[in-house]
């Protein structure tokens, strides 16, 4: 084929070679395992459970994940209340989203441009079969079938490549969505665990710029002649 199709068979392979690679990065990145790492999850349940915020916060924080990432941005905000922090969490998961979906426009243009690049082979080979007609008043038929089967191996490499390409640029596309829905519902669950840790800062702090992660303070205790009362 590229024998037949020259320069145009080239391109065409080295596009196969990319969308190839491509779609196996994305098959390996593109997982519920990758996005929403078990060990997160079972770290900070376990930290949670043991009322240990600060360190659950440090250990979200510095996870790269996708839940990691909106979880992250969700518990930041989560000092000025829910609403806030699930809007925050919001923001980032259509950030992360939206870089994810930029990546799969890549199938796409290898989708677009396959055919198109195959359809110049094709008038290419044709204008070959052509000029050999009309160069010779009875032409070869080597020549003719030269410039003939140009124009069908290009148009069946650019088909060729077009077809599996926008068949997993729409793959990719709906695990994207799903995975952004099972990250937002996850990161919600985990954000309600988290809502007791936070101390909110005080309405008349001047510049209070939202609170961390704290520790539950135990009660205090102030004696008087009646006897310890607790506060």
């Amino acid at each position: 084929m590229v024998t037949s199709t020259g320069p145009i068979g080239v391109v065409l392979l080295l596009m196969s070679f990319y969308l190839i690679a491509l779609v196996a990065w994305m098959y390996f990145e593109y997982r519920r395992a990758v996005a929403i790492p078990e060990r997160l999850t079972r770290d900070l349940g376990s930290l949670l459970m043991q009322r240990q915020y600060s360190a659950a916060f440090e250990r979200v924080n510095g996870d790269d994940s996708f839940l990691g990432r909106v979880l992250a941005a969700g518990v930041r905000k989560l000092p000025g209340g829910q609403p806030a922090a699930i809007r925050a969490m919001q923001l980032v998961n259509d950030d992360v989203t939206m870089e994810m979906e930029h990546r799969t426009a890549y199938l796409a243009t290898v989708g677009t441009l396959g055919p198109l690049i195959g359809l110049f082979g094709t008038v290419y080979g044709m204008i070959v079969a052509f000029r050999a007609m009309s160069s010779q008043g009875q032409p070869e038929t080597t020549l003719l079938a030269g410039g003939i089967s140009t124009a069908l191996f290009a148009t069946l490499m650019g088909i060729g490549v077009a077809i599996p390409a926008i068949t997993f640029y729409a793959v990719f596309r709906n695990r994207i969505a799903r995975l952004s829905l099972e990250v937002e519902l996850a990161a919600e669950s985990l954000l309600e665990q988290f809502a007791p840790g936070i101390r909110p800062p005080h309405p008349l702090a001047a510049g209070s710029g939202g609170g961390m992660p704290v520790q539950p303070s135990p009660p205090q205790v102030r004696t008087s002649l009646g006897g310890p009362k607790e506060e």
